[in-house]
């Protein structure tokens, strides 16, 4: 399922939907929608970046893509029944990422929840 704007209010009142949001590894900063996301036990955080203002890149790549992957993993094996991602995708406007990554972002939405969205 696809949200334009997601709330903190929304995730409160939807406890059985896992909301997804991009994150950085080291889960710190509070823009764009970890603000309305971090700490609520139905969030789900994909990594976007190494930690706040510190983008992957292409030389951390592979270790990137491989967080990624686990995090996924992590979300199926969760066994959600519903899943929202924001519409506008779960990479924000402000964060610069290589396109392999962005690539296995697609890949992973379509592989694991069966959907094509933007990143």
């Amino acid at each position: 399922m696809l949200q334009s704007w997601i709330t903190r209010d929304d995730l409160r009142a939807n406890r059985d939907a896992i909301y997804i949001f991009g994150d950085n590894v080291a889960r710190e900063g509070v823009r764009g929608l970890a603000r309305e996301m971090r700490h609520e036990p139905n969030a789900h955080p994909i990594s976007v970046s190494w930690e706040p203002f510190r983008p992957f890149t292409h030389a951390t790549a592979p270790a990137a893509i491989e967080i990624i992957t686990k995090e996924f993993n992590a979300l199926i094996a969760a066994q959600p029944r519903i899943v929202v991602l924001p519409l506008n995708g779960i990479v924000p406007e402000f964060v610069d990422m290589p396109d392999p990554i962005r690539q296995h972002l697609k890949f992973c939405i379509k592989r694991y929840l069966r959907i094509s969205v933007t990143v």
